[in-house]
């Protein structure tokens, strides 16, 4: 699966975690998609009519739950990142006196 999120290498120490801007529109689309996909059996069969907003809010909890584990995931190769750093930097100082 394809994270939304990309963790970019800038000047320095500097990280930027881009987002895709059109992120938020496709999660609101499919959404209402699959509230409309579950409108049918609701109509059909008469039940209640909170139950299509119930099944796709298990969508919204799903992409929510994504987004948490990228995010972990950057966090993690961040601190990788910098305990590398960390550890260099001692053979820098030994190095210069």
């Amino acid at each position: 699966m394809r994270s939304h999120l990309q963790w970019m290498h800038g000047r320095g120490e500097r990280v930027v975690v881009r987002r895709n801007h059109t992120y938020a529109a496709e999660v609101l689309v499919k959404f209402l998609v699959l509230v409309g996909l579950l409108c049918m059996p609701v109509l059909v069969f008469h039940w209640g009519a909170w139950i299509p907003f119930a099944g796709a809010g298990v969508y919204l909890l799903w992409e929510l739950h994504r987004v948490h584990s990228a995010l972990g995931e950057l966090a993690g190769l961040w601190n990788e990142q910098q305990q590398q750093r960390q550890q260099q930097e001692p053979v820098r100082d030994k190095a210069i006196r």
